[in-house]
């Protein structure tokens, strides 16, 4: 096969522009371009960019003249220009370096990325802006956890059950990134409905160990979970459960780790907890990224939802039960090393978010 010099790409700009003109759809000429080209085939977007400039009325099958780069622009006073003015502020655009320095986007990206080793990536959401009094506590608590729980043996984690409290929705959209589809041409893809918040949902209280779902448990509809809720119904049925899977041992030696929400953490709760025997295992304030049913099975739960209908409250719950013993014993296991982990993270991180 010929090299790829300037004959060489006019015979395939010109091999386009005829197909083009006799309304070869772009995805078609790329593929009669492969099986012609094989390897040196240009790629789909270039065929799809010639092809529009084509039908726009442009004959012409060679390049548009280029703006170079002058090879002063790369210098050590601009190289240490931009260093500096980076370094003030690392949100800095390179059109904002270009107006300021009056040299090309080409050489200051060129400066950014070869000379000085920068990339452009975006910030990374967070739960919350943690005050330092957060921060150290977020540190001292899983110090605490990981001397109980660093180097224990596994049956110390298959005491803990854990749980918390989410929205569920009876109908649920799929995502725009789950219905992404190949189109062809001027092909339209398919219309999303966005999520409609306003749309029936229910509260529902979720509690697993490592052996699998404790308990799913629906608050009235509309309402949340409170403190007088949490132990007039789900602990009282958390506990019933139990004891059905520990008929010997029922809550001896089991631990509770929930996070710090207000019904959690109430008087009512803790005196509940009390009298039960049942041992609450501190949580790190503001701390979702240490909490399983967050970082693990809330987020499986959306996805499984995607493209859900729910008529009635005993079909959803249905549909929840199935999905929840679909889920591998193992991977129930799995998400309190996971969790003994996070803890580890948490730690090198002196307290921040570490993800």
């Amino acid at each position: 096969m010929a090299s790829k010099d300037d004959n060489f790409n006019l015979k395939w700009r010109a091999y386009i522009e005829f197909r083009t003109i006799l309304k070869i759809q772009p995805v078609q000429i790329f593929s009669e371009l492969q099986e012609i080209l094989c390897v040196d085939c240009p790629s789909r977007s270039t065929v799809e960019r010639w092809a529009a400039r084509f039908r726009s009325g442009d004959a012409d099958v060679t390049d548009f003249p280029r703006s170079g780069r002058l090879a002063s622009a790369t210098t050590s006073e601009n190289i240490a220009l931009i260093e500096s003015t980076v370094m003030e502020d690392k949100c800095i655009t390179v059109n904002q370096l270009e107006q300021s320095m009056e040299i090309s986007s080409g050489a200051i990206h060129t400066i950014l990325t070869t000379e000085l080793g920068y990339r452009s990536i975006c910030g990374k959401w967070v739960p919350y802006k943690l005050s330092e009094n957060q921060r150290l506590a977020r540190l001292n608590i899983t110090k605490k956890l990981l001397e109980t729980y660093e180097n224990c043996d596994s049956r110390r984690l298959t005491e803990i059950i854990t749980g918390d409290e989410t929205w569920v929705y009876y109908s649920t959209p799929y995502s725009k990134y789950k219905k992404r589809s190949w189109v062809r041409g001027d092909e339209q893809p398919a219309k999303i409905p966005r999520p409609d918040f306003r749309k029936p949902k229910i509260m529902y209280t979720i509690f697993f160990s490592s052996h699998g779902i404790v308990l799913q448990l629906p608050c009235e509809s509309g309402k949340v979970v409170t403190a007088t809720f949490f132990t007039e119904q789900v602990l009282p049925n958390l506990i019933k459960n139990i004891e059905k899977y520990r008929p010997k041992t029922g809550t001896e030696g089991m631990k509770i780790l929930i996070d710090n929400a207000s019904s959690y953490t109430a008087k009512l709760t803790k005196n509940f907890l009390g009298v039960e025997g049942l041992e609450l295992l501190p949580h790190p304030p503001y701390s979702p990224d240490l909490a399983p049913c967050n970082f693990w099975l809330f987020p499986k739960l959306k996805i499984y939802l995607q493209g859900k209908d729910f008529n009635t409250l005993q079909a959803l719950g249905t549909g929840l039960y199935q999905y929840f013993k679909s889920i591998p014993e193992e991977e129930y296991k799995n998400v309190f090393y996971k969790w003994v982990e996070r803890l580890k993270l948490c730690v090198s991180a002196g307290g921040d978010y570490f993800e």
